[in-house]
């Protein structure tokens, strides 16, 4: 292989390629289309229910009222063997 003191003009050569606009053309003749998207029934079913939830409240404000007022009336009374057959149950 024979390597001669020319690599500025290769460097210059790459670095033209590289920032050069591509060109696209259409001289194949191929006819020129537009990107459509069709959904179906049940995505846009699914789209509105998922606008509807986007504009719900976070916090059931009910239900923390309703909990805050049992916790600090002391009626809110939950055993440690409910709440680890609950995460249990939820877990496996």
């Amino acid at each position: 292989m024979y390597i001669n003191n020319n690599i500025q003009s290769i460097a210059g050569a790459y670095a033209m390629n590289k920032t050069a606009p591509a060109k696209r053309s259409n001289e194949a003749g191929m006819a020129s289309f537009r990107d459509e998207v069709h959904l179906s029934s049940e995505a846009q079913t699914f789209r509105s229910m998922l606008q509807d939830l986007k504009g719900m409240d976070d916090v059931r404000q009910d239900k923390v009222d309703f909990y805050t007022a049992a916790i600090e009336s002391g009626n809110y009374d939950v055993s440690a063997a409910n709440i680890a057959s609950r995460m249990l149950t939820n877990r496996f």
